[in-house]
């Protein structure tokens, strides 16, 4: 990736230094447990830690909107006291999965003791008609047996399991899909031995998990942040919040997730997340305003958010994002990317991406 980066007139408040956001020459990190579910609209790893990194490792940082806990894992690492919250229970096992602390060992052994009694059950329930479609029959079975011991799995070994189902999916087009795109089901589907996806996954990522200091992770609405964290009691804000363009982050793998697993209800998790455009500039000022009450004095607060297309042109998210609040950014810092997978959507939309860091500091 390369990016040109241009940086409005910069305000200082205390000893807080300014953070400096650098050209990457990649924005993935294969050798890492963020792979481990592809979930929509992550923030880069090696972006986030590179930011963190310029952090005291001391106090506290929130993300309001923690996704799969991409933040929160660089700040553990860091040696951040870190808190995570969004409305997704997809998201807040995916995060636990990232940040808790495991015995090794024993996942391993529970993963194996899985597959083995999977094997052999004699009844399995049938995958749901929609997303059996995209399964090699054998394979869609073979899924389901495992689901069979969802209750028997750790938040890590879940997300190990979600992964795999992400993984396996993509044969379904001669692994075609992306993380952004899906394209049509090609016939014959191909079989992949959904037993070998999950363990290998869990032995992937598992030696990356670090499980210290503890994260705390809250299922919970970001419009009401005072409600589930202490007022003046966090140190800096970091997070890359809903698309501007109001994205679904419950649809293309996601939706085959919540479709095998009847413990998610999408229709109601839907309504609880922010991705109605209309709605969008009130429930980003009640954001804004909750993470004012929550943090301390002086905090630093960085929302990374990007620019919106209409049928009236391009709206730049740095500057929606700064007209949201009577308190403005200290600075904004805006870089235009190209190398990245979005080019295909820049190239049929006729754009060039543009993201923007928003910077505030509460005073």
């Amino acid at each position: 990736m390369t990016l040109r980066q241009t940086q409005l007139p910069t305000k200082i408040v205390g000893n807080v230094k300014h953070i400096n956001f650098r050209k990457l020459n990649s924005v993935n990190n294969p050798k890492s447990i963020h792979g481990i579910y592809p979930y929509r609209g992550k923030i880069s790893s090696i972006d986030a830690l590179q930011v963190i990194q310029q952090l005291p490792c001391n106090g506290t940082i929130l993300d309001p909107f923690c996704g799969s806990g991409t933040i929160l894992y660089e700040a553990q690492r860091h040696g951040l006291n870190a808190i995570g919250v969004d409305a997704n229970p997809l998201a807040i096992i995916l995060s636990k999965a990232k940040t808790q602390a495991l015995d090794v060992v024993k996942i391993l052994e529970n993963s194996k003791e899985i597959i083995k009694k999977a094997k052999k059950l004699n009844t399995v329930k049938e995958m749901p008609n929609w997303a059996k479609k995209f399964f090699n029959i054998k394979t869609s079975e073979e899924v389901m047996r495992v689901y069979s011991f969802k209750e028997h799995m750790s938040d890590y070994e879940l997300a190990a399991f979600y992964g795999s189902i992400a993984l396996t999916v993509r044969a379904c087009n001669h692994y075609k899909w992306s993380s952004t795109s899906t394209g049509k089901i090609i016939e014959p589907l191909v079989y992949v031995n959904f037993f070998e996806k999950f363990l290998t996954k869990v032995k992937k990522h598992i030696k990356y998990v670090n499980g210290s200091p503890s994260v705390k992770i809250i299922q919970y609405d970001s419009r009401k942040l005072s409600d589930a964290i202490e007022k003046d009691s966090v140190n800096f804000v970091y997070s890359s919040p809903p698309y501007f363009d109001a994205l679904d982050y419950t649809s293309y793998y996601t939706k085959i997730i919540y479709e095998i697993d009847e413990d998610f209800k999408r229709e109601e998790i839907r309504k609880n997340l922010i991705q109605n455009f209309s709605s969008y500039p009130d429930d980003m000022k009640k954001v804004l305003s909750e993470v004012r009450k929550v943090t301390k004095k002086g905090a630093i607060i960085i929302f990374v958010v990007g620019d919106k297309k209409t049928k009236d042109g391009i709206i730049n998210g740095g500057e929606f994002f700064s007209e949201l609040t009577n308190w403005k950014p200290a600075y904004i810092v805006e870089r235009e990317y190209n190398g990245t997978t979005s080019q295909i959507w820049d190239k049929i939309n006729k754009t060039r991406r543009k993201e923007q860091i928003v910077v505030w500091f509460n005073e």
